[in-house]
């Protein structure tokens, strides 16, 4: 799974780049928002997924239900948002969106060619 985070983050600085290079301004822009949303959200899934396989959290169960939701919400207003009043681009925000599964596809290619063995 750290793998796959460095990866991400990696995604996470070069694709805005690009995106901004390539799209303009506002489609990086946009890719950057999508990103951070998606690291923000894994990070907060994770919390959720120890927090409920019993690993030591200091929150209460409460407050990890409100997260859940809170999670959603901030996805779905800033989707809401770039597409009611189309100050950024949708398509770089779902290709920031994305980039966890694109981590995910290059961790499973680099181990692919490594024949299977991690770097450890």
């Amino acid at each position: 799974m750290e793998s796959i985070l460095r990866k991400a983050w990696a995604l996470t600085l070069l694709l805005p780049l690009v995106g901004g290079l390539l799209g303009g301004w506002r489609f990086g822009v946009s890719v950057l928002l999508g990103a951070l949303l998606m690291l923000l959200n894994i990070r907060w899934l994770t919390a959720g997924v120890d927090r409920v396989l019993g690993r030591p959290q200091p929150r209460s169960d409460a407050l990890l239900a409100v997260k859940f939701l809170l999670r959603l919400a901030l996805i779905l207003m800033v989707l809401f948002a770039m597409i009611r009043f189309s100050f950024l681009s949708l398509t770089g925000a779902l290709l920031g969106l994305s980039v966890f599964v694109l981590a995910g596809i290059a961790e499973a290619v680099s181990l692919l060619l490594r024949g299977g063995k991690s770097k450890r």
